[in-house]
């Protein structure tokens, strides 16, 4: 799998795959499509610090993943949140653990030491994917928010990065 920071030529399949889960799921909180500049504003593009990249397979963009801001008030700045999107034709073929790994060792790099993860409690492949990686789940909103006639409960999880998950990394 090779990772790629987007340009502005990918906001179309970035956009693609974004609508397509807001109608189609319930693991986006939108209920309305979004345009392209819509997208900009919510991921992270030509930022210094925060990032967005799209994931190939032979040469075939199959997702996007980034880590952006946690929260916008300076003391949060230890602390990033990640998202990951595949291209529905390409689920469950195990890229959400690479995009991850590859987000993981990118957030370690960047001196970062907590990574927080929002999942629908309905998204069963990215809870086991957040707990296979040892995240905890440390939040829960209940019936947070309605989409399809659906009440929905949204979940934190988080990691807490430290020296030694750097060591490891680095020696794998």
């Amino acid at each position: 799998m090779l990772f790629e920071e987007i340009t502005e030529k990918d906001f179309d399949f970035i956009t693609e795959v974004y609508n397509y889960y807001i109608l189609n799921s319930t693991c986006i909180y939108f209920t309305i499509p979004l345009s392209v500049d819509d997208v900009k504003s919510i991921i992270p593009f030509n930022h210094p610090t925060y990032k967005t990249y799209v994931a190939k397979i032979n040469n075939e963009t199959i997702g996007f993943c980034y880590f952006n801001r946690f929260q916008k008030r300076q003391a949060f700045d230890i602390s990033v949140e990640i998202a990951i999107y595949i291209a529905p034709a390409h689920t469950k073929k195990g890229y959400g653990q690479k995009m991850l790994s590859f987000l993981e060792i990118l957030i370690q790099k960047n001196n970062f030491q907590n990574i927080v993860a929002t999942v629908n409690s309905t998204n069963n492949e990215s809870v086991k994917l957040f707990k296979r990686n040892h995240y905890k789940c440390v939040g829960k909103f209940n019936n947070i928010a309605k989409k399809f006639d659906q009440k929905l409960t949204l979940l934190f999880y988080q990691k807490e990065l430290h020296l030694k998950n750097v060591f490891r990394l680095q020696c794998r």
